[in-house]
């Protein structure tokens, strides 16, 4: 029976049942009818497609006889199937949803008798966020046991902030690059990213992260970096940040 738990403990579940050897296929660029652009619209838009194929067995035997038997999969017949199958889908918008579930189906068609122990999915549309350079969706799914993970996420979304503790940083305004992602989100609510970056401009305090009492599954990981803490000369440097998770109810969840 399908369970959806964080993504903390899928990979945890994996990393018990394990080691497994994986085939992986990143940043698939594409151009797909589905999801909701910066302004909420269904309508195409540029998308990068990763898949990540978890196989039930270790691929010895095609080490040893240096060929691709069945105990793997070809990762440029991976490609080209996950390339065919979002062009079959592009006839009619679909949810995000309903894409990472077909390009699962057409990752299944072409491992044929390869066993395969789990699958990842991650779509990242490139023009999903206003101020941002991306939001997108991950799925991650355990073949067997249907175990899997939902995460809605937003990624680098600079947001002007007064914060630091010196004098002279509460003059001015200063960039904060905040990664946000949703764990345990519903399929009916993986396209409101616009919903989701228009509420982090919105939030003053840490308290609107309400402990949810009825939607245990869903958490909320956040991640800011101040990027102008530090300075080498003229090279700034990656920053420094900070993570919080919270239990949360959404918007509209009641």
């Amino acid at each position: 029976m399908a369970r959806c738990v964080s993504q903390l403990k899928w990979s945890a579940q994996v990393a018990q049942d394990g080691p497994f050897d994986k085939i992986t296929v990143q940043n698939l660029e594409v151009v797909v009818n589905a999801g909701k652009d910066v302004w909420g619209r269904q309508k195409k838009q540029r998308a990068y497609v990763s898949v990540t194929l978890t196989l039930g067995q270790q691929f010895d035997s095609a080490s040893s006889t240096d060929s691709v038997d069945n105990s793997t999969v070809h990762y440029g017949t991976l490609s080209k199937a996950v390339q065919a199958q979002l062009q079959d889908l592009s006839t009619a918008w679909t949810s995000s949803a309903d894409l990472s579930a077909g390009i699962s189906e057409g990752v299944r068609k072409v491992a044929g008798s390869t066993r395969i122990f789990a699958i990842e999915t991650d779509v990242c549309y490139l023009k999903g966020s206003m101020f941002g350079d991306g939001a997108g969706y991950i799925v991650s799914n355990i073949e067997d046991s249907g175990l899997n993970s939902r995460v809605l996420y937003l990624r680098n979304v600079r947001i002007p902030c007064l914060i630091g503790v010196n004098s002279n940083e509460r003059l001015q305004k200063q960039p904060v690059v905040v990664n946000l992602w949703v764990d345990g989100i519903p399929n009916s609510r993986v396209d409101e990213h616009v919903a989701l970056e228009t509420f982090l401009y919105q939030v003053r305090h840490l308290g609107v992260l309400m402990p949810c009492t009825n939607i245990s599954s869903w958490y909320l990981n956040l991640r800011s970096k101040q990027s102008r803490a530090c300075w080498h000369g003229w090279l700034e440097s990656s920053g420094k940040s900070i993570s919080l998770v919270r239990k949360i109810r959404m918007l509209g969840s009641g």
